[in-house]
């Protein structure tokens, strides 16, 4: 039985350069340069949960994800109830916001999306 080896490998480095192709294309909400590193502090130091989601105003959002980053931030991704999407990090131990970014979705979207950070509301 005679094996094809230059076929496989051609083979596997496609797959390889697919999968490669595919993960450029997945969003990050912060590049390298970017990284914000919360806290060093044990998980006994940080807020709760739920005082942490009180923090964010979670009734205010149609949805909210919540998790901890692995730069150890307590990290929300929400949509507003006019289609506006807030992504949100908090400092576990202080509750303080290190980061917010919003995506306007909702009425008065166009005229708002270059409106200072003031004006939005953070």
């Amino acid at each position: 039985m005679k094996k094809n080896h230059g076929a496989c490998a051609a083979a596997v480095l496609a797959c390889g350069v697919l999968l490669a192709a595919c993960g450029a294309g997945v969003a990050q909400a912060s590049t390298p340069n970017e990284r914000i590193v919360c806290s060093t502090l044990p998980g006994q130091a940080w807020l709760g949960e739920k005082k942490i989601k009180a923090i964010f105003g979670v009734g205010e959002y149609l949805r909210v994800d919540f998790k901890v980053s692995r730069t150890q931030c307590y990290e929300f991704y929400a949509i507003k109830k006019n289609g506006d999407v807030v992504e949100a990090y908090y400092h576990p131990v202080t509750g303080e916001i290190v980061k917010r970014n919003v995506i306007l979705q909702g009425p008065g979207a166009a005229s708002a999306a270059h409106a200072p950070a003031s004006a939005i509301g953070y």
